[in-house]
């Protein structure tokens, strides 16, 4: 199946990978998740309507962007980053879309560089960091979360079709047995290596993020520095099925008394990874290219 994606780069001491869908004049920028990368926005940009566009951002260490060392990573490089992209593509103000630790990184970048950002879209991600104690629970889910994930970049998989077998277990999967969205998702995960296949995510850069994410995104007081609107696009479920949410009802409360909230959707039966494909994703891909900033 053919990618939905034209590809192109931006040039620097660390190259970012991206991909494009459409050539509207108000495209938006997407930032995956943590160890994932643009393919993660496979379906949501089926939805864009014929005005908008989509760029899909590798974020460093991930996908076909550069993998700088130790030391390279967290929430202000990636913030920079953002803005890097958007002077590349000639966009003086975005609106930026972030996923799980991608949301976290689209808040910094509204914070720091308030005059770029157009509005922001949050999914699943950007929740106040805890300015007392830290609910051991919800830490204990996290951790148990990003083990999984974090786990699999070590890793190095005879064929592709290994690769699916570690994401399904009980199943005997075929890469033609999936929807093609999340096919491709997989395939593009992976990169060649002696032996195999191994994911393209750097796990130096994972962990350096998770702790960036952790010590230093916004807190509730630091959230009232976010000028632009905002829309949220909560999971009814965290990381795995029947498990809590990642943002909780008090979170949410927070946040919607610290942002300028313009929209609000729980997507019920999704988790965490599922509410970026179908039949989720058709939820809140209209945020994408709806000009509900602008109400």
């Amino acid at each position: 199946m053919k990618s939905l994606w034209k590809t192109g780069s931006v040039p620097g001491e660390v190259r970012l990978a991206f991909g494009r869908v459409g050539e509207g004049s108000e495209p938006v920028l997407a930032l995956h998740g943590i160890t994932a990368q643009h393919r993660a926005f496979n379906s949501a940009a089926r939805h864009l309507e014929p005005s908008g566009g989509l760029i899909g951002l590798d974020l460093r260490g991930r996908g076909d962007s550069g993998k700088p060392p130790a030391g390279n990573y967290g929430l202000a490089k990636h913030a920079e980053d953002a803005i890097r992209t958007l002077d590349s593509l000639g966009i003086e103000r975005g609106i930026l879309v972030g996923h799980s630790m991608g949301a976290f990184v689209v808040l910094q970048t509204a914070l720091s560089y308030p005059e770029r950002v157009e509005a922001l879209v949050l999914l699943d991600g950007g929740w106040p960091r805890p300015e007392g104690e830290v609910d051991e629970e919800e830490a204990a889910a996290m951790e148990e979360g990003l083990a999984r994930a974090f786990r699999r970049l070590d890793m190095v998989f005879e064929t592709p079709e290994d690769y699916l077998e570690f994401w399904f277990p009980e199943r005997k999967l075929t890469f033609e047995d999936l929807p093609p969205d999340l096919a491709d998702y997989y395939r593009y995960d992976l990169g060649e290596v002696d032996g195999g296949y191994q994911p393209k995510a750097s796990r130096e850069a994972a962990e350096e993020d998770a702790e960036s994410v952790s010590s230093e995104s916004p807190t509730a007081t630091d959230l009232r520095g976010v000028e632009c609107p905002v829309a949220l696009v909560r999971a009814a479920e965290g990381f795995f099925p029947n498990t809590r949410p990642l943002i909780s009802n008090e979170a949410r409360n927070v946040m919607a008394e610290a942002l300028d909230l313009r929209s609000e959707t729980l997507i019920p039966g999704a988790n965490h990874y599922s509410m970026l494909f179908e039949p989720f994703a058709s939820r809140w891909a209209g945020l994408l290219s709806g000009g509900w900033w602008r109400g």
